[in-house]
């Protein structure tokens, strides 16, 4: 030991002396010194063996071949959208025809939006640098003249038009702060 001993116990049962400096030391008979530190001493540490096999042969599973896989049992639901997406499981009609194509020809104006698009105006086209304010104004007069939509519904039940003068009982659009 390199520093002074702090504390010395004798065990009269195991027949040892341990000594303690921060580091405990057991000293002992073999012949006379039963159990304890003897115990430990006594085994021999076992040998380890490493068995390291090098092969060279290919390993090969049955499941992961996709001939040897055996299907799980999907749920009805990814069953289903399986099925959906499978054009002759489905039965998935023929799209509607919009132009030629695949021998079929298309009526034009057999489809009941096609003809609203005609017959309303809405196939006009309205080009991207008209300033937006002058495009609709530009059918203000001739809807004040020729009123179509909104006027004829209240042509019976009112025949002049009346519309609030100022937004009184509209709240306002901030908060006021009170004090």
């Amino acid at each position: 030991m390199d520093s002074h001993v702090i504390k010395v116990l004798w065990h009269p049962k195991l027949n040892q002396i341990f000594v303690g400096n921060g580091v405990i030391k057991c000293f002992y008979d073999d012949r006379r010194s039963l159990r304890g530190a003897t115990l430990c001493v006594k085994k021999v540490q076992k040998r380890i063996q490493h068995a390291e096999i090098v092969s060279s042969q290919q390993v090969i599973t049955p499941h992961a071949l996709p001939l040897f896989r055996q299907e799980r049992r999907k749920t009805s639901k990814k069953q289903m959208e399986k099925d959906r997406l499978d054009p002759v499981t489905s039965r998935r009609p023929d799209l509607p025809i919009t132009s030629g194509q695949g021998g079929r020809v298309a009526s034009s104006g057999g489809m009941l939006s096609s003809y609203v698009i005609r017959n309303l105006g809405l196939s006009k086209r309205v080009d991207d640098d008209q300033d937006p304010r002058e495009a609709i104004l530009k059918y203000a007069k001739e809807a004040e003249d020729n009123p179509y939509w909104i006027t004829p519904a209240y042509a019976k039940t009112q025949p002049k038009v009346i519309l609030s003068e100022s937004g009184e009982g509209e709240p306002s659009a901030k908060k006021t702060k009170t004090d």
